[in-house]
């Protein structure tokens, strides 16, 4: 399901990684600079093959990573270990109740890798193909992804800035990398959220 879920988002992640390209192109060049027909034409095509790069390598990074890098965990990362706590601050969910459902998973002394475990098998799977869980699941992916392109355009900026031919690009203006890190701070975030979510989602759905 999460291949189907990735191969949904790849369009709108080109699109969002297309948005910050082009306003770090405006800062670099100027919003009121056009290029001529034959400019404007090489520029799309190295857009269109930068951006399906850039997709492609989003798919590449092994998922342990793009989960520790958006949790800023090194170890127990995934939400379901955190399953009791999120609950706790949601309103939608009764915590006595859901503590009395699945003691085996709310219980306060579960190791944090334990509990994700459980959580995964005994109320995520059962309810991961109704609407609300999808949806939760692909807004997870959407931004975890998009993070991930961000962080890679970042540091293909840096290493251009720092080994690149400055003669075509010019030096990097820092509007550039302000642009960078909120728009990646900001897809952080947003990933972050949307994964604390699927998991509160699935508590509620599986009630």
């Amino acid at each position: 399901m999460e291949k189907d879920l990735k191969k949904q988002n790849n369009a709108t992640i080109a699109a969002l990684l297309s948005a910050v390209v082009l306003v770090c192109l405006g800062f670099q060049f100027g919003f009121n600079y056009l290029p001529s027909f034959k400019e404007g034409l090489l520029t799309g095509v190295a857009g269109v093959i930068t951006l399906a790069v850039l997709v492609f390598i989003t798919h590449l990074l092994p998922h342990d990573i793009k989960h520790k890098l958006v949790f800023t965990r090194f170890v127990n990362e995934m939400p379901g270990g955190r399953v009791h706590r999120l609950c706790k601050r949601d309103s939608r969910v009764v915590y006595e109740d859901v503590a009395s459902q699945w003691p085996h998973v709310f219980d306060e002394v579960i190791a944090a890798g334990d509990r994700n475990s459980l959580w995964y098998r005994d109320i995520y799977k059962p309810v991961r193909d109704t609407h609300e869980v999808r949806q939760s699941h692909r807004s997870f992916l959407l931004y975890r992804d998009t993070f991930s392109g961000l962080v890679a355009l970042l540091i293909f900026t840096i290493l251009w800035d720092s080994l690149g031919d400055h003669q075509l690009l010019g030096d990097i203006v820092p509007a550039v990398y302000v642009v960078l890190v909120i728009s990646s701070l900001l897809a952080l975030l947003a990933a972050r959220n949307a994964g604390n979510r699927l998991v509160v989602n699935a508590v509620a759905v599986a009630q």
